[in-house]
């Protein structure tokens, strides 16, 4: 049995999709699959359905592999904020051992066991007695380490110290969030650079809106809405949104005379000039007239009514963060896409087994 541990060096690089993504890979080959969080935070978690709290993540990927073990057991240690300092010592044998139990658990039938660790591997999310390091040692793991690109020296520093540290285990890493201007100077310079200095396999993936998008349907979560029409079309993806009606032609100009709205603006096809309509926001809680609903139907603009106000609405939007569901594997997908048209192959896959 084979443990791959995925670990960021911080600044939210996409650690959750490389996740979802590596376990789409590992699942067409034909490998059984298990996942394992080993320490989740309290303030970022969410109640599972049998009212236990765990991280969001383990929620997702049990979802995606299907797995019948239960979340505490896939996630073992729950922990807040207060009680980190707390992990040391003694109590941090004991965490161990109970994080040890719970892996055997989850690992047992699997060909391969993906580890998720803390937001950032230097720090292993601010534990004084347990540490991502420990864990990838623990589980004698490869390592697959996630990097949001910033400079040159950021990432080189981050990659080849963490390498060095973990003896050696860092097999893959995925240099995420680049913009596309600097591809091409990642891909010529500093790509070879690390393979020369021992990185088995590092993938680049450029900055791209599908990665970044929202669908109607995560909107209308993020603004506790109801999709008062076309529902089917949910999965529009929406690049932004705006107060204005510069957007609204034709027999969507009805929706100028509504005061109380937010458009949101869809995402823009290669070739596309004019911006289009994705769906529509209702804010304050009072429901539309027949002629607006009839428009929205025949137009099929999904058409959100909320009880928030508009100015509320707005700030839930600019401040989203949603975290991902199966809905979005879309954006799984595109990710791995990314990766392989500019590597040619599952090389970073590959490096890990």
């Amino acid at each position: 049995m084979r443990s791959i541990f995925i670990g960021s060096t911080g600044g939210e690089p996409g650690q959750t999709l490389a996740t979802w993504a590596l376990a789409i890979r590992l699942k067409e080959k034909g490998v059984r699959v298990g996942f394992f969080k080993p320490y989740g935070l309290l303030p970022d978690l969410g109640p599972s359905t049998a009212g236990v709290f765990c991280d969001s993540d383990v929620l997702l990927i049990k979802e995606v592999l299907g797995l019948s073990e239960p979340a505490e057991a896939l996630c073992p240690v729950m922990l807040t904020e207060d009680l980190i300092s707390e992990v040391s010592g003694s109590h941090a044998e004991r965490v161990i051992e109970k994080i040890k139990g719970a892996f055997q658990e989850t690992a047992s039938g699997k060909d391969v066991i993906l580890i998720m660790g803390a937001k950032e591997i230097f720090f292993g999310g601010g534990l004084s007695g347990l540490s991502d390091s420990v864990l990838v040692k623990l589980f004698d793991a490869s390592v697959l380490l996630v990097d949001r690109y910033q400079r040159d020296n950021m990432t080189l520093y981050s990659l080849l110290s963490l390498n060095s540290f973990l003896d050696g285990r860092v097999k893959s890493a995925i240099i995420n969030h680049v913009s596309p201007e600097k591809m091409d100077h990642i891909k010529t310079k500093v790509i070879p650079f690390l393979t020369e200095k021992g990185l088995k396999s590092v993938a680049a993936v450029p900055e791209h809106p599908i990665l970044a998008a929202l669908t109607v349907f995560t909107i209308a979560e993020l603004v506790e809405g109801q999709i008062l029409r076309c529902p089917e079309r949910g999965g529009n993806l929406v690049e932004t949104f705006t107060i204005g009606s510069k957007y609204l032609s034709g027999s969507l100009a009805i929706f100028k005379q509504v005061y109380n709205k937010i458009i949101l603006v869809g995402l823009s096809q290669p070739g596309q000039m004019e911006k289009t309509v994705a769906g529509i926001i209702l804010t304050g809680g009072k429901s539309p007239g027949e002629v607006v609903l009839r428009i929205a139907q025949e137009r099929v603009i999904p058409l959100i009514l909320t009880k928030a106000d508009t100015f509320q609405t707005m700030e839930r939007l600019e401040k989203a963060k949603a975290s991902l569901g199966l809905k979005d594997e879309f954006k799984a997908r595109k990710f791995l896409e990314l990766i392989e048209q500019e590597t040619g192959t599952c090389e970073w896959v590959e490096a890990l087994l």
